[in-house]
Order: C-alpha cells, then sequence, then structure tokens
C-alpha cells in the first residue's frame, strides 16, 4: 500500500491529541488551526486521511522523514543540514518562505509563479469552521472587521481619527485577533499590511477566499496574490489609505445593487476555494503527478555518496536562496522607511 507521511515538529507537545482527531475536529478545533504547519501539515492530514484511503492509500504523521514512502513537510522542516533528506522521496510546501530545493515536487500557496517542471500552486485551506455572513443582514452597512495578527497592520489601523471617521457614519471597525472564523455579523472585511514586496508575492490570497466564501464583501490593499485572482470590480475594492476605505462605504452605502452583487459573485468565486475543491486539487496532485514519479524514484538505484553529494548540492542552493531572499527584504525595509 502507497503511503503518505505527513511531517511535522513538535507534535507531541503541541497535538498530543492528534491520534483521536479527524476532519471533523478541524473546524471544532479552529483556533488551532494557526501559523503554516499546523495549516499545511497537520490540516492537509486531517483532510486527506478518508479520500487517501479511499483511494487504497494510507497517510500517517510524525516527526521524522520515513524512507520508502511519500513524505509532505513544511519549508521549516527542510533546512537541517544532517537529516538524510536524499533518503525520503519529499513533496515541500514553501509557504511564505523563500524557494526550496530539498524536496523533489515544491507547492506553492499563490499562482504568481507559473506551474512547470515540479513546481505546483495548492490554495491554502479556507479559514477552519468558517462561519458566513448572516443573510439576514441583507445589504446592511454597519461593521468593518480585520480579521489577523496586527504585527504588520497600517499604523491606521488604530488610529483613533479614523475610527471616528467610521463612527461618524455609522461604522464601527473590529480588530478581531481572535475568532478569525466567525464572519455572521461583519458587513465588510478589511485587509491591508505593510511588508517589503517580496515578502507579500509569497502570501496567499487567503483573506480574499475567505470573505468570498463568507459571503462579505472585500477591502483589501491590492497584493499581488488578490491582483492576480481578481477578474471584475466585484471581486475586491482596492484600498490604501483610511480615506479609501471611507470612500468605499460611501459607495456601498449609496449603491446596495452592487453591494449584493460582490456577495453574489464572492460565492460563486469563493466555490473554487472550498474545502471540497481543495481536497480535490490535493488529491489530483498526488495521485497525478506525486505518486507516479515516486514510483519511478522508488525502483531508480540510488547510491549513498552521491545522494549525500546530492543533498549538499540542494542544501546549497536553498541556503543560496534563502540569503537572496532575506537581502532583498532588507533592501526594500530600508528604502519604504
Amino acid at each position: 500500500m502507497v503511503q503518505f507521511h505527513f511531517v511535522a515538529r513538535d507534535l507531541r507537545s503541541l497535538w498530543p491529541d492528534l491520534a483521536r482527531l479527524d476532519e471533523c475536529d478541524v473546524a471544532r478545533h479552529a483556533e488551532r488551526f494557526r501559523g503554516g504547519v499546523n495549516n499545511w501539515i497537520v490540516q492537509t492530514y486531517l483532510r486527506l486521511r478518508a479520500p487517501l484511503a479511499a483511494s487504497r492509500m494510507h497517510a500517517t504523521i510524525g516527526e521524522t522523514f520515513l524512507p520508502g514512502c511519500i513524505n509532505l513537510a513544511h519549508r521549516d522542516s527542510l533546512n537541517r543540514a544532517l537529516l538524510p533528506y536524499h533518503r525520503s522521496f519529499i513533496v515541500g510546501v514553501r509557504a511564505d518562505r523563500p524557494p526550496l530545493h530539498l524536496c523533489r515536487w515544491e507547492v506553492m500557496q499563490n499562482d504568481l509563479e507559473p506551474e512547470h517542471g515540479r513546481k505546483r500552486y495548492v490554495p491554502l485551506w479556507p479559514q477552519p469552521g468558517l462561519v458566513a455572513r448572516d443573510p439576514s443582514r441583507g445589504t446592511t452597512l454597519q461593521r468593518i472587521a480585520y480579521f489577523g495578527r496586527t504585527i504588520s497592520a497600517p499604523a491606521w489601523f488604530r488610529d483613533p481619527a479614523f475610527h471616528a471617521a467610521l463612527r461618524a457614519i455609522g461604522v464601527a471597525f473590529e480588530i478581531r485577533e481572535d475568532r478569525w472564523f466567525d464572519y455572521s455579523n461583519v458587513d465588510l472585511v478589511l485587509a491591508h499590511r505593510v511588508e517589503p514586496a517580496t515578502l507579500l508575492r509569497q502570501k496567499p490570497a487567503s483573506k480574499l477566499v475567505n470573505a468570498w466564501l463568507g459571503a462579505t464583501p472585500a477591502l483589501l490593499s491590492d497584493e499581488p496574490a488578490y491582483a492576480s485572482l481578481r477578474r471584475s470590480a466585484l471581486d475586491y475594492i482596492a484600498i490604501k489609505s483610511p480615506r479609501d476605505v471611507i470612500a468605499a462605504v460611501q459607495y456601498l452605502r449609496c449603491h446596495p445593487v452592487v453591494y449584493a452583487a460582490m456577495v453574489a459573485n464572492g460565492v460563486e468565486r469563493g466555490a473554487k476555494f472550498s474545502v471540497a475543491a481543495t481536497k480535490s486539487r490535493w488529491m489530483r496532485f498526488l495521485t497525478e503527478d506525486v505518486l507516479p514519479d515516486a514510483l519511478a524514484w522508488k525502483t531508480a538505484h540510488h547510491s549513498l555518496d552521491s545522494g549525500w553529494l546530492a543533498q549538499l548540492v540542494s542544501l546549497s542552493a536553498q541556503k543560496l536562496a534563502t540569503k537572496w531572499f532575506k537581502l532583498r527584504v532588507y533592501r526594500e525595509w530600508h528604502a519604504q522607511s
């Protein structure tokens, strides 16, 4: 039986109950699914275990790489010089990090780079346990919310003058650092972050996709991943400043038909990024791309010495890519300041 083995560090301490969890528990434990490893590895394992079993394949999860099976790991688990990565067939998830070299296949979380060779785009799972906006709110526009961490949020998110200007037109702005899944009483999603362009190009389109699935129109800075998915003005309203936010609110207040159209458009667009759609995309990738290549790789002869040499070359390339990435980020930060 073909085995897909998911690899993540600190499972014993962070997920001591993992053996008792299944896909239904993803929504019940929504607050635990934060960060790249938890979502890309733990969540993917829980969501794919049943469909892989239905295809007569076996899914396991652990803290170490295993030879003789297909290993799936986050970039953060693929940077140790002395681990014998070359003995394992590895699918690596780049996430927000620099390009990977210590893997056979690389998963990218946005579509800004073309799929070629052994690089594939697979969108990040939507927000676990997502509760869509209450449809009884209609085109009411009384609450704006930002969902997420605030480490990269612009200063004007907490500017009293911005909050006062919104209150003056009957709108409250909430910075929601927990309950990222609850869109039930939110009328607009706001997302903007201040980060170097190199970092932004690695980000997923999650806030846009979650807004679509949450039936809530979005006001977003025009990040590359969002812009890449944009097909019409109904997908989201691009904003750069507090003034843009106020203008967008006033526009949608005066054009409730546009608001309703944005909701309907988001529901339609979001269907391609639902849990079911993402699961199907993963299964196609693993069974049509990864599995045939893994079977061919397994039958090929791999000398131990040449394996270590190839790993050294790949690790060197990966470390060079990381240094170049960090240098670009450093220069962009200083150019912005």
